[in-house]
Parts: structure tokens; C-alpha cells; sequence
């Protein structure tokens, strides 16, 4: 299935691109994506995980939907959903 992700602030910079879209298998979840999009650059799980959380400085959203309402990292991700990666300041 794909993934749409779209980076902002200093995460985009980390990848040198804005968005992207990835190939991932059924059954993967936010915080699979964030362990593969340390692929691209190992400092962003480093920066974004925090233990079995996100970062308290970020946000996730899939689809508009903030993962701390939905099941945090361990929200399911399916074909063609959007994934937002962003800092807390940038989107408040």
C-alpha cells in the first residue's frame, strides 16, 4: 500500500523533500513509518520517538485526525492515507 507523508520544519530538511509517498506493507503503523523513515535519515526517529511515544514536541496527524485521539503509534495506517510529521509550534 502507499503512504503519503508530508514533512515539515526541520524534518523536511532532514529528507530534502516536503512530502513523499512509500510503499508499505499491510498491517504497518505510525510508528513503523517513523522507524522506516529512519531509512531516509537515522535522526528522525531519534528525534520523534520517545520510548512507545511521540515526541512531546510533535504531531502527528493521519487523515486530519491527531494520533493521540486515534491509537497513538500504534494507529493503523491504510493505502493512500496522509501522514503530517510536524513540530507542536509549527501547527499551533
Amino acid at each position: 500500500m502507499k503512504v503519503r507523508i508530508v514533512l515539515s520544519a526541520n524534518l523536511h530538511e532532514l529528507v530534502n523533500a516536503v512530502s513523499l509517498v512509500i510503499q508499505v506493507p499491510d498491517g504497518y503503523t505510525v510508528r513503523d513509518l517513523i522507524i522506516k523513515l529512519g531509512e531516509l535519515n537515522p535522526e528522525i526517529p531519534k528525534i520523534l520517538l520517545r520510548g512507545d511515544e511521540i515526541s512531546e514536541n510533535y504531531i502527528v496527524i493521519v487523515n486530519g485526525r491527531d494520533i493521540h485521539w486515534l491509537r497513538g503509534l500504534l494507529t493503523n495506517l491504510n493505502d493512500g492515507d496522509e501522514v503530517l510529521i510536524a513540530p507542536k509550534a509549527f501547527i499551533s
